[in-house]
C-alpha cells in the first residue's frame, strides 16, 4: 500500500514539474529581449522582439513588469497576451515618427488601405489579449499641435484591431490618448471587462468645451462593425463620446453586443450608436450602466447615413447632470459613404426599447425621437422612466459658451435638416421640455414622469406626425404659464390613459392639425386641471373621445 502511495505521489511530482516547464515557457520577459523600462530608452524592438518570439512559440504572455516602458507602435500577433503587471507602464512615444503609417487589408475612416498611427495594432490576429493591472498612458498632450481635420490620421489611438477573432482586454488601465482610446474594427467574439479609461481633456462643465485645452477626439472606446461583442464592469472617463458603436460599410454592421455594469462620464456622449451609421446595428443590450457628467448625450440612437437599426434594448440607466439630452433617438439622411464602391441608401430605426431610466439634473434641450418625412421611427417602447430636468426660463448658452445664446424653437418652427450631423441638441431648444417625437409609427410611454426643478412654461410632451401614440400612467409637471401639458399635432389613432398631472395645469391636452384623427382620453385623473382639453382646429372636436 506503501509502495503504491509512493508512485502517485512521485507520478504527480513529475507531472507538477512538466506542467510548470511548460508555463515557463509560456512567459516571455521583455528585460530578456533587451528592454530597459526606465521611461526614456525607446523599448519598441525589445517589446515587438518578445511578441515575436512568443508568437512562434505557438503562444503564450508577454510580460511587462518592474518599470515604465517607452514605446512606438508594436504588433500583437496570434495567441499572444500582452500582459502589464500592476504598477508597470506601457509609454507611448511622444515622437510621431514612432508611430509609422503601413499598409493594410482593409480600408480606413477616410477610405485608403492604411493603418494610420496606433500605440498597439493588430490585423487578422486571432486569440489575442491586453491584460493585467498596469497602465497604458498614450501621452496625448503631447500631440495638441496636430491639426483637427488630420486628428484620426495623424494622431496615434492607444489600441487598434482590425478582423481580429477572439480578443480579451481586461483589467487594463488606458490614460491619457491622443485620439480615440481604443477602436476595434470588424472584430469578432471581442470581450472588454474590466477596464479603466482615464482620458479626459477639459473636465469643467462649467466652461467651453476647449477653454483649456485643444480636444483630441478621444472617444473611450469604439465600436465599428463588430459581432459577438461583451463589454462589462467599465468605467471610462473619457474626452469625447464614452461607448460609442459605428459603421463604416453597407457589408457589415455591430451584431449581438452586450453592455452592462459600465460607469461613464465624458465630454460628449455617454453611450451612442452612431453617428457613423452606413451598415446594420442589431440585437444590442445596454443594462445596468452609470452615466453622469457628460456635456452632450446620455444614450443616443442615431441613423443617418443608411444603416439598419433594430431590436435595440436598454434598461436600467441611471443619468445624473447630463448637460444635453438624457434621451436622443434620430433617423436622419445625410449619407455620407467610406467606400467607393458604395452608395447612399435609405436606412431605418425600429423596435427600440427603453426601460427602468432614472435621470436627474438634465439640461434644457429636451430628448427627441425623429424620423423625417416619409421615413418615420417604427416601434419605440419607453416604460417606467422618470426624468427631472433643469427646467427655466434663464438665458441658456450652448455648451457654456458667453454670447452663444441657445434658440428655442415653437412647434411650427422646429427645422427638419435631414442631411445634419447628428446629436442630441442639434435642435437647440425644442418646444417640449421632456420629450418631443416627430415622424414616429407606433410609439408607447408607459409609466413615464417628467419632472422639473424649475418651472417650465413649455409643454411636457410634442408629437407631430404620429401614428398610433399611447400613453398609459404618464405623469408630468406642468405650469401656469405652459399652454397644457401635452401637445399633439397630426396625430392619428391616439390612447391617453391613466394618467395624471403632477401639479395644477390649464390644459392637459391640446390638439392640432388637419390630419388628426381618434383621440381618445381615458380614465384620467384631470382633478387639478382645469380643461381636460382643446382643439385648434374646430373640426376636430368629433374627433376627439373624453371618458
Amino acid at each position: 500500500m506503501k509502495k503504491t502511495y509512493l508512485f502517485i505521489l512521485l507520478f504527480w511530482s513529475a507531472c507538477s514539474m512538466i506542467v510548470f516547464a511548460n508555463e515557463a515557457k509560456l512567459l516571455y520577459d521583455v528585460y530578456d529581449y533587451g528592454a530597459k523600462g526606465d521611461a526614456s530608452a525607446l523599448d519598441t524592438k525589445a517589446i515587438q522582439d518578445a511578441i515575436n518570439a512568443c508568437h512562434q512559440g505557438g503562444g503564450g504572455r508577454v510580460v511587462l513588469h518592474n518599470g515604465k516602458f517607452l514605446s512606438g507602435t508594436i504588433y500583437l500577433k496570434d495567441n499572444v497576451t500582452l500582459f502589464i503587471e500592476n504598477g508597470a507602464v506601457l509609454l507611448g512615444s511622444r515622437h510621431q515618427k514612432d508611430y509609422p503609417v503601413t499598409g493594410s487589408e482593409f480600408p480606413s475612416y477616410h477610405g485608403t488601405f492604411l493603418t494610420n498611427r496606433i500605440l498597439i495594432y493588430a490585423e487578422n490576429a486571432s486569440n489575442i489579449s491586453i491584460r493585467g493591472n498596469g497602465t497604458i498612458n498614450g501621452q496625448g498632450e503631447e500631440f495638441f499641435g496636430i491639426d483637427e481635420l488630420e486628428a484620426l490620421k495623424e494622431r496615434p489611438r492607444i489600441i487598434h484591431f482590425r478582423k481580429c477573432r477572439n480578443v480579451k482586454i481586461k483589467d487594463i488601465t488606458l490614460y491619457n490618448s491622443a485620439s480615440w482610446v481604443q477602436n476595434y474594427w470588424a472584430c469578432d467574439n471581442l470581450v472588454i471587462d474590466g477596464i479603466t479609461v482615464d482620458s479626459r481633456e477639459n473636465p469643467d462643465l462649467s466652461k467651453p468645451r476647449f477653454a483649456d485645452a485643444p480636444g483630441r477626439n478621444t472617444d473611450g472606446l469604439d465600436i465599428v462593425d463588430c459581432r459577438n461583442v461583451r463589454i462589462s464592469n467599465c468605467f471610462i472617463d473619457s474626452g469625447d463620446d464614452g461607448i460609442c458603436f459605428k459603421s463604416f460599410s453597407q457589408k457589415e454592421g455591430c451584431h449581438h453586443i452586450t453592455v452592462t455594469n459600465c460607469v461613464i462620464t465624458t465630454n460628449a456622449s455617454g453611450i451612442k450608436i452612431g453617428t457613423e451609421s452606413v451598415g446594420a446595428f442589431k440585437d444590442i443590450t445596454i443594462s445596468n450602466c452609470v452615466i453622469f457628467d457628460t456635456r452632450l448625450g446620455g444614450i443616443d440612437i442615431m441613423c443617418v447615413d443608411g444603416a439598419q437599426v433594430e431590436q435595440i434594448l436598454v434598461s436600467g440607466i441611471t443619468l445624473r447632470n447630463i448637460n444635453g439630452t438624457a434621451i436622443f433617438v434620430r433617423l436622419g439622411n445625410r449619407g455620407r459613404m467610406h467606400r467607393e464602391d458604395e452608395t447612399p441608401r435609405d436606412g431605418y430605426v425600429k423596435d427600440i426599447s427603453f426601460r427602468d431610466i432614472y435621470g436627474t439634473n438634465i439640461d434644457r434641450y429636451g430628448c427627441s425621437i425623429t424620423g423625417i418625412p416619409g421615413n418615420p421611427v417604427e416601434n419605440i417602447v419607453l416604460s417606467n422612466i422618470h426624468l427631472k430636468f433643469k427646467g427655466g426660463d434663464s438665458p441658456f448658452y450652448f455648451q457654456g459658451e458667453p454670447g452663444n445664446l441657445v434658440k428655442e424653437h415653437t412647434i411650427e418652427s422646429v427645422p427638419e435638416i435631414p442631411g445634419n450631423h447628428p446629436r442630441g441638441d442639434m435642435f437647440r431648444k425644442l418646444p417640449a421640455y421632456g420629450f418631443y417625437v416627430r415622424h414616429v409609427n407606433n410609439i408607447l410611454f408607459d409609466g413615464v414622469r417628467l419632472d422639473t426643478q424649475e418651472e417650465e412654461k413649455r409643454y411636457a410632451l410634442v408629437a407631430d406626425d404620429v401614428n398610433r401614440l399611447a400613453l398609459n400612467r404618464f405623469s408630468a409637471r406642468s405650469s401656469a404659464v405652459a399652454p397644457a401639458l401635452i401637445h399633439l399635432l397630426n396625430v392619428r389613432d391616439a390612447d391617453i390613459s391613466h394618467s395624471h398631472v403632477l401639479s395644477p395645469a390649464n390644459i392637459f391636452v391640446e390638439i392640432s392639425g388637419n390630419n388628426t384623427k381618434n383621440i381618445r382620453l381615458l380614465n384620467n385623473d384631470l382633478s387639478e386641471v382645469k380643461q381636460a382639453y382643446t382643439t385648434k382646429e374646430k373640426a376636430l372636436e368629433k374627433q376627439v373621445t373624453n371618458k
